[in-house]
Parts: structure tokens; C-alpha cells; sequence
């Protein structure tokens, strides 16, 4: 799909001992949505239907999954 604004949607399952990191550019932020099951955010822990606004941050880490499916927005 195609927007036409600066900005990245990602998406991801994490369950287990999984995790990925996001790199934040200067000046980026990020909104991560859990659609469904948990996990941690920088630490935070989350569950389905929570999301995150991270700013003033040089990346996101989602990791701790337990059957989560998530979305992570890069805006500016």
C-alpha cells in the first residue's frame, strides 16, 4: 500500500524469547500499536488494544512477545 506522507508502518509477530529493534532517526518518533496479545516496549509491558508514543528516543525495542502481533509507525 501506498501513502503518500512521510512516514513507515511495519508490522510484526513476536512470541517467546523473540525481539527486534527500530532504529529512530533524529527528529522521528514512533506510535506502536498491540493489535493482539503483548509485549514490552522499551521495558514497558503492553497488551492488546495499548499502544506507545515514543519520542526523544534513538530506537524502539519490542521484545517479551506472547502471541502479539504489532505495528510500529515511524513519523516525523
Amino acid at each position: 500500500m501506498t501513502i503518500h506522507q512521510d512516514a513507515r508502518v511495519y508490522a510484526t509477530l513476536l512470541d517467546g524469547a523473540e525481539s527486534v529493534a527500530h532504529a529512530l532517526a533524529a527528529g522521528r518518533r514512533a506510535y506502536v500499536h498491540v493489535a493482539r496479545g503483548s509485549v514490552a516496549v522499551n521495558g514497558t509491558p503492553l497488551a492488546a488494544g495499548d499502544a506507545a508514543k515514543i519520542g526523544a528516543e534513538s530506537a524502539v525495542v519490542l521484545d517479551r512477545g506472547h502471541d502479539a502481533d504489532v505495528l510500529l509507525f515511524d513519523l516525523p
